[in-house]
């Protein structure tokens, strides 16, 4: 006999409970570690030796194909990306993504400034 059939019906109850509560925070616990907290996650490509990092932007105009760079971050592995120049910006301070309309990647050593 297993020592668990001798145990009463309420005991055996309290110890099915208390493994489903210690599977429960096992599962969930990854999930909110990850997204609690720390600093923002910020996507980064590298294109001939210089650092871009995403910005939202509401509209711009892409331009010609350039290149091809190294999408990084967010937990994601590098891949290498379509680059297109964007109108009116010189490829050394913004670059575009053919495929994200609504993100700009801005040189990551330029300092914002106002436009009058």
């Amino acid at each position: 006999m297993s020592p668990l059939s001798r145990l009463p019906r309420g005991a055996k109850l309290a110890l099915g409970l208390v493994a489903a509560l210690v599977l429960a925070i096992v599962l969930v616990a990854p999930v909110a570690f990850r997204g609690s907290g720390g600093k923002p996650c910020a996507k980064t490509i590298t294109y001939k030796g210089r650092v871009y990092t995403a910005r939202a932007a509401s509209s711009f105009v892409e331009s010609i194909a350039i290149g091809v760079g190294v999408a990084l971050g967010c937990g994601s592995a590098p891949a290498n990306v379509n680059i297109r120049s964007v109108s009116g910006i010189a490829p050394s301070r913004a670059i575009a993504l053919a495929t994200d309309s609504t993100t700009l990647y801005v040189r990551k050593d330029l300092k914002a400034t106002p436009t009058p």
